[in-house]
Formats: structure tokens, sequence, C-alpha cells
């Protein structure tokens, strides 16, 4: 939503330094505006290893063996079917089904809330089965990728996250196909007490009892002016979003009255801004008819949704920029994107180009890819496809990589991030070429979504997360390396006292003074969404 000012890479990414006029006093220059507060909070236990398939329901239709018992192999018949509990020396138990056995029940004897995780060996293209627990409708079906008769492997599949067991047990259905399960793991969530850096002070920047504040960016201008932009809507989704910017001329301290930027019939959302070395703002969003599919919604905004009747639902549907040349005080027409969605828009990179990175399409399946324009979004091309997946799908248990943050490096290096929903994990991609080719994504130690990368002025990355579980938050913490690990243990928690998950999409700039400043929207009890920001020195 805004990009943070560096010295060190080898294409300029911001404004320019320049003498500002501005004091910010917010904090002494030699404070970091943080303080230690303890949280209370669920954290991950150590993970608990089953492995007892010899103990399941109906014990007659199990059978059990050592690798070595050849005796054993000779006697299994051969036309019946049954579930063989094998002990070969690679692994400590094995559950394989031969035939068409009946549904296998497990009791693993856990009581916390977990995430399962399924321990399994791929030694055929052919391996499914089916596995539930007890009081699900339906199974879930797993089948191994990539498998041939000569080449085996073991990998994890996460197959549920944070799910109540008290009194459930674990249901195994043979599809009359091979399965090699090694163990299910169970990761608990304990109530847990640590220890956070926490903002000493918070900057109120948009709050009104009736409407909704949320997805925030901010830029600071070469002359020290801050912007934030902002959705304002009626509700979380509602066809009245609009796209809304407030200024402040004091470092923060107060906020001007906000001015609409742009507002059509139908629903603005997830605004982005840049301010480029030259001092142009570049504000991205996305319109989409966002109330369409609900009924009540529909019917409590009659008029909205007689307008889209006749004119076309989608006719203001898309992507778009609209540029400044004058601090944000008139704009351009929208200029349409190619990008599918993404709430942090573009960012800056090599020959000062802009590039955003979006869910989109590619070769017929969803995709993140990356635009690339060198005219402020006249004209576009396509850079890269960063990652592949099946199309977003609440209910399957698998990767989407959803509301991706791109962050150009030096030594043409870049980092992408991914909001996954499967597990909460951030995901990260990395590419050595500019953006042009990618690693495939693998999971961050950090819980969190959706992210935004900012590279700072001594190297380290800041990544900003909300915190969607309890307590709810906002939070951030710095990468030494590149990306390649997060300093958790120096977690910084903006807020931790938010109402429900909505929240979060934080955005962090630093500032000439070397500050960084971090935006975000936020929930209590007593409030509606409203937009709020803290100053520190991580």
């Amino acid at each position: 939503m805004a990009l943070c000012l560096v010295t060190n890479v080898r294409f300029l990414m911001a404004a320019s330094f320049l003498a500002l006029p501005l004091t910010f006093d917010l904090f002494a220059a030699d404070d970091s505006g943080l303080r230690e507060e303890t949280i209370a909070q669920q954290t991950q236990g150590p993970p608990i290893f089953w492995r007892d398939f010899h103990l399941g329901e109906p014990a007659s239709a199990i059978r059990v063996m050592s690798e070595d018992d050849l005796e054993a192999k000779r006697s299994l018949p051969q036309d019946t079917s049954y579930w063989l509990v094998r002990r070969p020396g690679w692994t400590p138990a094995l559950l394989n089904a031969a035939g068409e056995p009946p549904e296998i029940t497990f009791d693993p004897g856990v009581e916390d809330e977990c995430d399962l995780w399924l321990g399994l060996r791929a030694v055929d293209p052919r391996m499914t089965f089916d596995i539930k627990l007890t009081g699900d409708q339906e199974f879930t079906t797993i089948t191994a990728p990539a498998a041939t008769s000569t080449h085996h492997f073991d990998f994890e599949f996460h197959w549920r996250a944070r799910t109540a067991l008290s009194g459930r047990k674990i249901i195994v259905r043979s599809r009359g196909k091979p399965l090699y399960l090694q163990y299910v793991k169970f990761i608990p969530y304990r109530q847990a007490k640590i220890t956070r850096r926490v903002p000493a002070e918070r900057i109120a920047v948009l709050e009104e009892k009736s409407r909704h504040f949320a997805f925030p960016g901010v830029a600071e201008l070469p002359g020290g002016e801050l912007v934030v932009v902002c959705r304002e809507g009626d509700a979380h989704v509602c066809p009245r979003g609009s796209i809304v910017l407030t200024r402040s001329r004091d470092g923060g301290k107060t906020w001007l009255p906000r001015e609409v930027i742009y507002d059509s019939p139908s629903d603005e959302r997830d605004p982005a801004v840049l301010c480029l070395a030259d001092g142009t703002l570049v504000v991205s969003f996305c319109t989409w008819d966002s109330w369409r599919d609900s009924p009540s919604l529909r019917a409590k905004y009659a008029a909205e949704t007689a307008h889209m009747e006749k004119v076309g639902w989608g006719k203001y549907s898309g992507i778009w920029l609209v540029v400044s040349k004058d601090n944000g005080r008139t704009w351009s027409e929208p200029r349409a994107a190619p990008a599918y969605f993404s709430p942090h828009g573009p960012v800056v990179g090599p020959e000062q180009a802009l590039y955003w990175i979006a869910v989109g399409a590619a070769d017929g399946r969803t995709a993140v890819v990356i635009h690339r324009t060198a005219d402020l979004g006249r004209t576009w091309q396509r850079w890269s496809e960063v990652a592949f997946c099946g199309p977003y799908d609440y209910s399957h248990p698998r990767e989407f990589w959803d509301e991706p943050n791109l962050l150009f490096l030096p030594d043409a290096k870049a980092i992408a991030t991914f909001r996954v929903e499967r597990d909460g994990l951030a995901w990260q991609s990395y590419s050595k070429d500019d953006g042009r080719t990618w690693s495939w994504p693998k999971p961050t130690a950090v819980w969190g979504f959706p992210q935004q990368l900012c590279l700072l002025r001594d190297g380290r990355i800041l990544m900003a997360y909300g915190f969607r579980k309890t307590p709810f938050s906002v939070r951030a913490c710095t990468s030494s390396d590149g990306g390649r690990s997060y300093d958790l243990a120096r977690e910084i928690v903006f807020r931790h006292d938010g109402e429900d998950d909505d929240l979060g999409y934080p955005y962090s700039i630093q500032l000439h003074d070397g500050r960084l400043l971090t935006v975000y929207y936020f929930h209590r009890e007593d409030t509606n969404c409203y937009i709020e920001a803290a100053m520190y020195r991580p």
C-alpha cells in the first residue's frame, strides 16, 4: 500500500531523501517507541506422533506383521480384504489396506484443540484413501502426488487446522488402492504467557462509529507530509465502499478531514499508495460487486442492486490505478491493470518500473502472476508466473496462494509472500533474477495474514501481518537473513485486544528519519473498524 524508503538497492524505490522541514517528536530520537508487555495467547505445543494402528476397530480386520516375518507374509490370505499393519525397518509402523476392508476406527486419545498432519509414504501413483473424524459429514480423500513404481518418497499432508478433538475418533476408509499411512501428527494448542514488544503510543488516524474503515496504505511525500488511503463503507461487505485519503502535516499527530479519491456505484476495496521519486502519487484499488451473492444484502441495498441489474453486474469491476502529480489534490482517470487481486498494489522495481504481483490465471490454472508497467499503468507486460495452485475453495484442505506481496532486494533477489488459509502460515517464494523465475513456495514460521514486507535501510526485512486468532491482534517481526528466518522472539504486537478477526492488513514504510510507520485497521468490542498507526524503531 506504500513503499519503504531504502538506500542500498540498485534502483530508487520511493521518494528521494530530501531535507525536510517537519520535525517528528512523538518519541525521543533515541527511543525505540516500544516497550515490553506480557500477553496471554494460545501457542502450539510439541507435536504428538500417534502410530498405534494395531489398536484399531474392528480388531478382526487387522493383521500385524514385521518386515522380516517371511512366514507371516506367506500365511497371509491372498484372496481376502484386511488392514495390514507392517513394521518395516524404515518406519515404526505402516498402515496399508489389502482388498476392500471395512472402515477402521482409531481412538488416539487426544483431547486438545490441534492441527492434524498425516505422515505418508508415496509408493504408487494410485495411492488413495479416505479419512475423517467422528462427527464429520464427509470424508477427505487423500491422493499421493507424483509417486511412481521406482520413485518413492515420504511427505506430510496438513489435514486439519485448529480442530477440537475431545471425544473424537479417526475413521479411515480404503478405496481399493494402496495407502501407506505412517503416523498421525497432532500439534496441540496450549494457553501460555509470552513477552512481546508493543508500541508506547498509538496514533488515531480515522475512526467514526457509523463507518467501517479498512485496508489502509501509507506514503510519505517529499516534503514530509503523510498520506493514508483506505476503504470507507457501511460494513465490511456492502456496495457503498469508496477510496478515501487523509493527510497529516505534523508527523502523524493530527489528520485532516478525509477526501474521496474514487467512488463508483459498486464496492471499491483494498487501496494502496506509492510516492515515486519525483513525487508522483499512485493509488491502486479494486472494484467488485461484493454483495451480489448475498440475498440479504441485495435486499438491504435494493437501490444499488437495481442499478447493477440494469447496467449489468461487473460493469464497474476491475483492478485500477489513479495517478496524481499534485500531492493528491487531483487524480487521473482510472487505468485498468491486468491483475486479478492483490491488496498491496504495485511496487517499484528494476528500471524504476512498477511491478504488480496478484492472483491471476496462466495456462488455464490459478496462478500468482507479476505484471510490469513503465508508464504508470497505461500499458502492461506480463513479467513472470510465481506459483500455481488449484481454484479457491475454503472446503478443500490444500494450499491456495492468496493476497501475495512482492519485495525486491539487492543483487537481483526478490521475495514473494502469500496468505494461505490452510495453515495460516506465511509462505514465501524466492527469486535470484529480478523476479523472472521463482522457487516453489515454502512455509515460514510466521503465523498471520495477509503479510506485507518492508526492506529497511540496515538490510533487515520487516514483515507485518494480521493475527486472526485469539488474541486477535496485529503484529510484525524482522528478518536479518533476507527472509530465510524471522525473529519471533522479538515480535512486535501493535494491538492484541481485537473483538474478532475483522482486522489487520498492516502496511509499513520507513520514514526519512529512520523510524517505521505501520498503519492497520482494527476492531474492538465497543467500536466499528478504524484506522490506527504506530511509529517505532525495531
